[in-house]
């Protein structure tokens, strides 16, 4: 248990939802879970509102004929990204004639919220990564020590071919503890990939909190 990288679903029912709520029977089921793959797929292709606001979780939940789409963004609201919020669900609407109706429901993380937030911590840091920044710098560190103090573990593991190397490899930050052993531990999961002149890197993040 200690070798799985996404470890969100052994912590199902215990610490966590499914990203994805509804109830169906056995005819419908397929057709459904194809539909919000396509939701999700679409959400995340255009997960950049604006220059500043990002979507870092999305849940979506079904109430008969309608569906609410729960959004976890960087920064507030502006008139760009309401412009973004209404052409998708006018999107939807169009893709999918069942849907009565189509609600967005946006929540902004606070700034203590966006330091243990794995999925912004490995995005930011794969923007760095593609900025020629070299991993375990003074800048990534820093990040990651600012994540420390609200939390109780984090490690970064970045794989590749690090700091521009012919010959790829892996390489960890890591501090406090994260106990992977231990089903009613607390820690989320984050992923995201860095494209460099070299090659793709992936940079996964978990973050431990009580």
């Amino acid at each position: 248990m200690g070798q799985k990288a996404n470890i969100n679903s052994l912590h199902l029912t215990n610490k966590k939802d499914w990203n994805c709520l509804w109830y169906a029977n056995e005819k419908e089921y397929s057709k459904i879970l194809s539909e919000d793959l396509i939701i999700l797929n679409y959400l995340k292709s255009c997960y950049n509102l604006n220059n500043e606001s990002e979507i870092l979780k999305i849940r979506l939940c079904r109430v008969s004929r309608s569906i609410v789409i729960n959004l976890q963004l960087t920064s507030g609201i502006k008139s760009e990204s309401i412009v973004s919020l209404k052409d998708i669900v006018v999107n939807l609407k169009r893709i999918f004639l069942n849907f009565d109706r189509v609600f967005v429901v946006s929540k902004v993380l606070e700034l203590n919220e966006l330091k243990v937030e794995p999925v912004y911590l490995s995005r930011k840091i794969s923007r760095l990564i593609e900025n020629r920044i070299r991993f375990k710098s003074y800048l990534i560190k820093s990040l990651v020590n600012q994540s420390f103090e609200v939390c109780n573990g984090i490690k970064v593991l970045c794989k590749g071919r690090l700091n521009g190397v012919d010959m790829a490899g892996s390489d960890f930050v890591s501090l406090g503890s994260i106990p992977f052993q231990t089903l009613n531990a607390k820690i989320n999961y984050g992923f995201s990939i860095a494209n460099t002149p070299k090659g793709l890197q992936s940079i996964k993040v978990w973050v431990y909190t009580k």
